[in-house]
């Protein structure tokens, strides 16, 4: 992500950073971006404390949830020494809800459900999952994790409820999927519909009015203006749209490179309380700035299998390529699969989980972390679902609970990577493209190089550091690390050792190698990306640029970059003479 100045925080938060409130759990991060990472900042397992005035708040608080109406209770929050008026609660969820035995119901906290301009830390929401199938309590947090690394994703961590000073319980802190959520991913000027696919938001085409689709979507923003056409038009697109024209009938209105990697997350952790499972927990979210609609996960507490409509007693052995057809197949999906290039990609998207994330060297050692940080909160815990006994069995092993097996975290990453690091064997995987470098830039060109048409436009420089030529044909370059897949790559080898220069003027018109973006003197990303355009090949953010000087790496393909007095597009930065050096490069997913 691009590195922003940290923000002054309140001092009491300074001092829970620094103070008991505080959990080490993984390494120390950079100071936070915007106050709600405060929040999110899973070395903390947060205190809050609720206190109802009313002495039957229990049951307005069922009365409430069953009129179904998203009516709150109000009720005093306790943060810090800080107290929230007025703050609006209510149950939530309904497996989680009717299925939890003990009074330790999921619960929503809406900080201006009474005060419109109350706010917690940026956040209007707090959504507190209650560990229902989950032994654990990690399985949530390490999905959302997981998606989070690479995806536009909530954010998750821990924290203890206290109801009128009566410790409630552990609970998982979910962000929530709203407009904050979406403007944090996407920029502070996005105002686009954003839908919730529940209960039964299979993207099935029910027909072109919107009274059908009520039924199995929320409208989560614009209410007022109830602009249902978006989805249809998504929908039209995905259920009606010919075998051969589905790509491009697609891809003008669906990140899909996004949903592929989504998807292929979904399988490996067998997450079928999804869409590509049961056809729901997920938002759509129309993005303003592309024009299309990109898909966020919700509701990861059934990750690693914790699935009971699929418990069948080779589950762990799911096949790369499943397909849930009752009732209704998916059409996303099954349309997805039927593309040649996107099975290629999401080959790809897999095999690269599965060689760097989904290992026991790297998991082994996060779920020992986070069940460190939360332990004694367990233990504490007299209204959780499963004893204490159970959390420390089924963080390493599978557990027989009631009858039912739940698939321990440990043996489940052992056993579920054999099975898929078996069935990746039998495919034919792409090689994903090495040795290309964005290697030299200029973001403020007034003198130095003119293009084909005379314009003194920004230039952006690609090396190939291979021994042999490279088609850059499906790859993409972007200046947004939120849309990598910005604008597609022309069918243009470069040969070894050799240079292409793409002019980063927003003319596309002017010919194949104009990009559809300029570039930004006062800084910012340059991403070049595989045809899965979710991993970056390579990708640098720079900072303010002066006119006429270019950024580059010495030597070429190099750690370091220099500011050149002397640019050298389209030729060996050895030369150049540097002005100082600065800044660094970036190994990175695209999308974070």
């Amino acid at each position: 992500m691009l590195h922003r100045p940290a923000k002054a925080f309140p001092p009491i938060l300074l001092t829970c950073a620094a103070a008991h409130a505080l959990t080490p759990v993984g390494t120390p991060r950079r100071a936070p971006a915007e106050l709600s990472d405060w929040i999110f900042d899973d070395r903390c397992v947060l205190e809050l404390r609720l206190s109802f005035s009313q002495p039957d708040f229990w049951d307005s608080l069922y009365v409430h949830y069953e009129r179904d109406l998203g009516e709150y209770l109000p009720a005093t929050l306790t943060f810090q020494a800080r107290d929230y008026q007025n703050v609006g609660v209510r149950f939530k969820g309904q497996s989680s809800m009717w299925g939890c035995p003990t009074e330790k119901k999921p619960f929503k906290i809406k900080f201006d459900a009474f005060d419109s301009e109350q706010t917690f830390f940026g956040l209007t929401k707090l959504s507190l999952s209650n560990g229902f199938r989950d032994p654990t309590m990690l399985r949530e947090k390490l999905f959302y994790d997981a998606v989070g690394a690479y995806l536009p994703c909530g954010r998750a961590n821990f924290a203890k409820l206290f109801i009128n000073d009566q410790y409630w319980g552990l609970y998982t802190n979910v962000e929530q999927v709203d407009k904050r959520q979406v403007r944090r991913h996407f920029g502070g000027n996005e105002d686009g519909n954003l839908f919730k696919g529940d209960p039964a938001g299979w993207l099935v085409w029910m027909g072109p009015a919107p009274e059908p689709y009520y039924e199995a979507y929320d409208l989560e923003t614009n209410e007022g203006t109830n602009d249902w056409s978006d989805l249809i038009d998504l929908i039209d697109r995905i259920d009606n749209s010919a075998p051969g024209d589905f790509r491009a009938e697609l891809e003008p209105a669906f990140h899909i490179h996004n949903f592929l990697f989504l998807s292929a997350l979904y399988n490996l952790y067998i997450t079928l309380d999804s869409y590509i499972g049961e056809g729901h927990n997920y938002y759509l979210y129309h993005r303003d700035d592309t024009d299309r609609f990109t898909m966020l996960p919700w509701d990861g507490n059934e990750a690693f299998a914790a699935c009971p409509a699929y418990a069948w007693p080779d589950l762990l052995e799911l096949p790369l390529f499943w397909e849930n057809t009752n009732p209704r197949e998916r059409p996303l999906v099954h349309k997805m699969f039927g593309v040649p290039d996107y099975r290629d990609i999401y080959l790809m998207d897999y095999q690269h989980l599965v060689e760097t994330d989904f290992t026991e060297a790297a998991l082994f050692a996060r779920i020992d972390t986070l069940a460190a940080s939360i332990r004694s909160a367990v233990y504490a815990d007299t209204l959780k679902m499963y004893s204490n006994e159970e959390f420390e069995a089924n963080l390493e092993s599978d557990t027989w609970i009631g009858g039912e097996l739940f698939y321990g975290l440990k043996s489940f990453v052992v056993t579920r990577r054999e099975s898929v690091v078996e069935q990746l064997a039998q495919e034919w995987i792409p090689e994903r493209r090495t040795g290309l470098y964005v290697n030299e830039l200029m973001a403020s060109n007034q003198t130095t190089i003119a293009d084909e048409w005379g314009d003194y436009d920004d230039w952006i420089e690609i090396y190939n550091a291979n021994s042999s030529p490279v088609l850059l044909e499906g790859m993409f370059l972007s200046d947004n690390p939120q849309t990598p897949d910005k604008w597609p790559l022309p069918a243009v080898e470069i040969a070894p050792g050799g240079y292409l220069l793409i002019w980063a003027d927003g003319e596309t018109e002017q010919g194949p190698l104009h990009a559809d973006f300029k570039l930004d003197a006062d800084g910012e990303s340059v991403l070049l990306c595989d045809r899965d355009a979710v991993l970056s090949i390579d990708a640098i953010d720079f900072g303010a640029q002066s006119a006429d000087l270019s950024y580059g790496r010495v030597p070429d393909g190099g750690a370091d970059w220099m500011v050149l007095d002397t640019p050298t597009p389209g030729a060996s930065n050895g030369s150049a003479a540097p002005v100082n050096r600065r800044t660094r490069v970036v190994r990175r997913s695209a999308l974070r």
